[in-house]
């Protein structure tokens, strides 16, 4: 098949005019003009998309598509405000709620052009779900509020798949031991190590609040007292996130999360041990967290992604207007490093670049049609125009998920546990 359009935006290579991508079952088998495409494979059936810009799935290097039933739940706060009316909000919920949240979220990422992720998951279930419904990317496993000897017994409990290919060549399953305030020094290390052991990634949250910083420099602040329960053996190291990672062997190849309050020395260790680093523009705006400074990061040598994070500390899982939020903050990025970002930059971040975050044969046929128009600088129309809004049609390993806007298949019975779910959590902070 050729998929042609005004505008194909391949990532690996600059912007192709009436450009088109033949894919060839689950893969993209060639890039180039519909013109020379068209002559080389005479045979293929063809889908013009006038109008339009084709670009790779966009990749949404961190989110937790299990909390987007939550959406609006918990208005936007100070992060350590937020954070316990958001563990109030999850007590009534079950298993089976948090799989249809993840459906949920799987099928709004589908909607925004995003079909690769990073997602923290909390079982088998969701990420069987979010998987089947077309997602890709890295589902990170999360571990905290236990002691090391315990990890394997909860990756037991969670069905963390010993066989790597349980999901299929599309999905990555990972760890994540969620951050020094909730996972001991000692957890800490030991997942790292684990993970080393399977073979798998790793991703912690780390530098998200300036509460964070003060526990970890003298063990005082509003996070003290989860630290007590959760960072099972911890005391104040007396140095930053990073810093205090890096002196627990546990940096090396992580993709660290936020670091909305990072220092130079901080991103010198990044640089040198880190998989990659990952943003959340806005999420960081709706928990009054500070944006890092991206330039910095990208001048190091990092690969740099932008997330979500969830839709409870965020308004929709648009990642383009996500895109837009480091723009604004930030006008010397060029609009061709800014779209790096949600696509090749951010599959590096969390270490699946081989399959996806450009159109180039061999890698997985995902990709968006973009219904913007033609433009002299198409990189920067799309970053100006593109979003939930514009979302044309979107495939993911060669099948068509949206169309003329409008998702192909919905889970009308996940929809309705998750309208059910985020009632009983509004009834739980109500009561409160």
């Amino acid at each position: 098949m050729l998929i042609s359009a005004d505008w194909i935006l391949p990532i690996a290579t600059g912007p192709i005019h009436n450009g088109a991508v033949r894919v060839v079952g689950d893969s993209v088998a060639d890039v180039g003009t519909l013109v020379e495409l068209a002559a080389a494979y005479p045979e293929d059936t063809r889908e013009h998309f006038a109008g339009c810009m084709i670009t790779p799935g966009l990749v949404n290097a961190h989110t937790h598509l299990t909390l987007t039933a939550l959406s609006g739940v918990v208005p936007p706060l100070p992060f350590v405000q937020w954070l316990p009316r958001l563990v109030a909000a999850l007590k009534p919920w079950e298993i089976a709620d948090h799989e249809a949240s993840g459906v949920l979220g799987a099928e709004e990422s589908l909607a925004c052009g995003v079909t690769v992720v990073g997602d923290i998951a909390y079982g088998a279930a969701e990420v069987a779900s979010a998987s089947a419904a077309g997602l890709g990317g890295v589902y990170y496993w999360e571990l905290l509020g236990m002691r090391a000897e315990d990890i394997k017994s909860a990756l037991d409990a969670l069905r963390f798949p010993e066989d790597p290919a349980t999901y299929g060549t599309r999905v990555v399953c990972g760890l994540s031991p969620h951050s020094p305030y909730t996972a001991g020094p000692g957890l800490l290390t030991a997942v790292s190590e684990h993970a080393r052991t399977l073979g798998v990634p790793t991703a912690v949250h780390l530098d998200e609040s300036a509460a964070e910083l003060q526990l970890l420099m003298d063990g005082t602040g509003p996070l003290s007292a989860t630290a007590a329960r959760t960072a099972l053996g911890f005391t104040p190291p007396g140095s930053t996130p990073v810093e205090y990672l890096a002196s627990l062997g546990a940096l090396q190849g992580t993709t660290a999360i936020h670091l909305c309050h990072v220092t130079a020395r901080e991103i010198t260790l990044l640089a040198e041990q880190a998989r990659g680093v990952v943003t959340c523009p806005r999420s960081n705006r709706y928990l009054d967290n500070p944006p890092p400074a991206i330039a910095p990061l990208l001048d190091a040598g990092l690969a740099v992604g932008i997330g979500t994070d969830s839709s409870a500390s965020n308004h929709d899982l648009d990642l383009m207007a996500e895109l837009r939020a480091v723009r604004d903050s930030e006008r010397t990025l060029s609009a061709v490093t800014l779209l790096n970002m949600v696509t090749a930059g951010g599959a590096r971040a969390i270490g699946v670049e081989r399959h996806y975050g450009s159109l180039a044969p061999g890698k997985f046929a995902d990709l968006v049609i973009h219904r913007v128009a033609a433009s002299s600088e198409p990189e920067a129309a799309l970053i100006d125009h593109a979003g939930r809004s514009t979302t044309e049609a979107v495939m993911s390993g060669g099948v068509w998920r949206v169309l003329s806007g409008d998702l192909l298949t919905r889970d009308s019975a996940a929809a309705r546990r998750a309208a059910d779910a985020r009632v009983h959590s509004l009834e739980v902070l109500n009561a409160t």
